[in-house]
């Protein structure tokens, strides 16, 4: 079997682990224009408990994560209008989640080899002065480090350079990302 790898480089990945301040970030580079393809969990999570489904990391974690390859493969192709477009995660995200909930590697690993974003990755690391849980964020501070590590491997075995972005404000950690965009 032959693969198309598919290689954007104008989708870049925003990504870290649960608390990291990933949101405010994007958040604020969507205040300025940018657009932001927002993270899949959170809207699979909405929708699956405004329906009362299966579909929810505590119930059937397996279909949750098929949920969010789904909605991720066609937010990747919808994104491709953007010259220049920032993701909430990205696809090598579900080899973490799928180490973090024991579950097979499937084809979210094919997914992640045949649609490729930019191979510079903008990693919030866990940065615990900011960590809140809430009603979809239930990892406690500790268990958000060891999935910090897993995002990190995944990422690291897909041949991508994760960029740290420094424990800063929100607008000096938006101004790091778009000036190693402009000056790499």
């Amino acid at each position: 079997m032959v693969f198309v790898e598919k290689i954007m480089n104008q989708f870049y990945i925003l990504t870290g682990p649960p608390g990291s301040g990933k949101t405010s970030i994007l958040a604020e580079l969507s205040k300025q224009g940018f657009p932001i393809i927002e993270e899949p969990a959170r809207r699979i999570l909405a929708q699956q408990r405004s329906i009362d489904g299966e579909g929810v990391y505590d119930k059937n974690p397996f279909l949750f994560k098929e949920l969010m390859l789904a909605k991720m493969l066609s937010d990747y192709e919808n994104a491709s209008q953007y010259d220049l477009v920032f993701f909430d995660r990205g696809l090598p995200d579900l080899l973490a989640y799928s180490k973090c909930f024991n579950l097979p590697i499937g084809s979210e690993l094919k997914a992640s080899c045949t649609y490729q974003y930019n191979p510079t990755v903008f990693f919030a690391p866990a940065w615990e002065n900011i960590y809140i849980k809430d009603a979809e964020r239930q990892l406690n501070f500790e268990a958000a480090k060891v999935f910090e590590n897993d995002l990190r491997q995944a990422y690291a075995e897909l041949g991508y350079q994760l960029i740290d972005i420094p424990l800063l404000s929100v607008p000096e950690r938006v101004d790091f990302i778009l000036n190693f965009i402009q000056h790499p």
